[in-house]
């Protein structure tokens, strides 16, 4: 059964909604197992919840048949849901619209769309939003138990969490940090997590809205390599804990934080070992001699581990 903690933060999203919308998924029996709301211009609402992907009617019930009895959303209500999420205040979120998402109170995701704006190939801003799309956030105390048992019964080392969208990486990497860094295990270590996002420690008014352990210290928003940089000169780490790195930046101030003996625990998006043996950022993360294993999440079960694969084969 889902927590009451859990079912505040996805009433939070829910709040964003326009009326009607909020109004069906009201009287969905299935709302509290939605993963994921996407609204689009002109075509039907899609729910996907941990049964699958449906469409949803004005009385709240879900089918996977788009009929007309489904609801649609034209984009008068796009513009007024987008609106909705920032708060009526665009030009605060014009960076992060920019760069394809908004995070709101309680670490939801929100993915936006529309027509961008260039400048010298870099987007400026972004028009005519079209497409939205609700990733909705969930604290699993426990969901990183047997990850823990089997990757840290001999000491903390680094380890890097392998998964496809939507399959328990974020969710993992947060009740890490938690036990690391709280008392349940008596650790006590000092974490510092790259929060670019928003999403692991769901930080709103200065405040972590997950629990996220007792000695665990949020940068919020840093570009991940410049949010790891500041962990390495001012925190001290014993951890640092970052969400799908992907980039040459984020790899080189990681090999900084490896030279200067942190420990990392990583997530980058794989569905499958052959997958991963193509990325050659990997590679270069396996370079450095820290990562011994990476963890491959299940693609069907979120939060469950698919794999765990040694390093040397996929450096092989």
């Amino acid at each position: 059964m889902i927590n009451t903690d859990n079912i505040k933060r996805i009433e939070t999203a829910f709040s964003r909604l326009t009326e009607g919308l909020h109004s069906a998924i009201g009287l969905c029996p299935e709302k509290y197992s939605i993963r994921e709301m996407r609204f689009r211009s002109g075509r039907p609402a899609v729910i996907v919840t941990d049964k699958g992907t449906f469409f949803i009617s004005p009385c709240g019930r879900l089918t996977t048949i788009p009929s007309s009895a489904v609801i649609r959303t034209n984009k008068d209500e796009i513009k007024e849901l987008f609106l909705r999420i920032c708060g009526y205040s665009v030009h605060s979120f014009t960076e992060s619209i920019n760069r394809g998402y908004i995070t709101i109170n309680g670490g939801h995701r929100i993915g936006v769309a529309g027509t961008a704006v260039t400048e010298n190939g870099k987007i400026i801003a972004v028009r005519d939003i079209e497409c939205i799309n609700f990733r909705i956030a969930r604290e699993i105390k426990g969901a990183a138990n047997v990850i823990f048992n089997e990757c840290f019964s001999d000491g903390i080392k680094s380890v890097i969490i392998a998964g496809p969208p939507a399959g328990g990486k974020t969710t993992v990497l947060r009740d890490l940090a938690r036990q690391l860094s709280g008392d349940e295990r008596g650790l006590l270590k000092k974490v510092f997590i790259c929060d670019e996002r928003g999403e692991i420690a769901a930080s709103f008014g200065s405040e972590s809205q997950n629990d996220i352990g007792i000695n665990c210290d949020v940068a919020t928003g840093y570009p991940k390599g410049e949010g790891i940089m500041t962990g390495l000169r001012a925190f001290s780490p014993d951890i640092i804990i970052c969400d799908e790195v992907s980039t040459d930046d984020e790899i080189s101030a990681i090999e900084c934080g490896v030279n200067s003996g942190v420990e990392f625990i990583l997530s980058v998006h794989a569905r499958s070992e052959e997958e991963l043996k193509s990325k050659p950022l990997l590679k270069r993360l396996l370079a450095t001699g820290a990562f011994g294993r990476i963890i491959l999440l299940s693609a069907d079960n979120i939060c469950s581990i698919e794999k765990i694969i040694k390093a040397g084969d996929i450096s092989d």
